[in-house]
């Protein structure tokens, strides 16, 4: 936050990370000498508030494609009591398929030639035609 690099280990904790392979996960927590902050290190599949791994997300959405109904494309995880609502589920997808169509959006082109041609006169020069 403060732009200093005074990081210091600060311990560990547990946290939920469902999948095939991992129920719980041991994370590394850092201090900012400078600002007093506390800081979480997460490792690149683990979402910050997330109880399952991006690897169970990755499945269910896979199992989706094939399944007929939310409930048969709840995916595996290591602990058979510990199988995510098929809510959640659907709600991943509904997540997953609103970012799609945010970075979808985000490389169109801009739409200022459309409406402001005044702006556009004031930025581009004007060419002469030399023919």
């Amino acid at each position: 936050m403060c732009g200093n690099r005074a990081i210091i280990g600060h311990g560990l904790r547990r946290k939920q990370a469902h999948d095939l392979r991992h129920d719980w996960i041991l994370i590394r927590r850092g201090l900012c000498r400078s600002c007093r902050k506390t800081f979480t290190v997460l490792p690149a599949w683990s979402s910050p508030y997330g109880h399952y791994s991006l690897h169970c997300r990755q499945q269910a959405w896979e199992s989706l494609r094939e399944a007929r109904s939310w409930e048969e494309s709840v995916p595996h995880t290591k602990e058979p009591d510990r199988l995510p609502d098929s809510s959640t589920v659907r709600r991943w997808a509904l997540d997953l398929l609103r970012f799609g169509f945010l970075l979808a959006n985000i490389f169109r082109p801009p739409t200022i030639l459309a409406w402001d041609w005044g702006a556009i006169r004031s930025i581009l020069p004007v060419e002469v035609n030399s023919s």
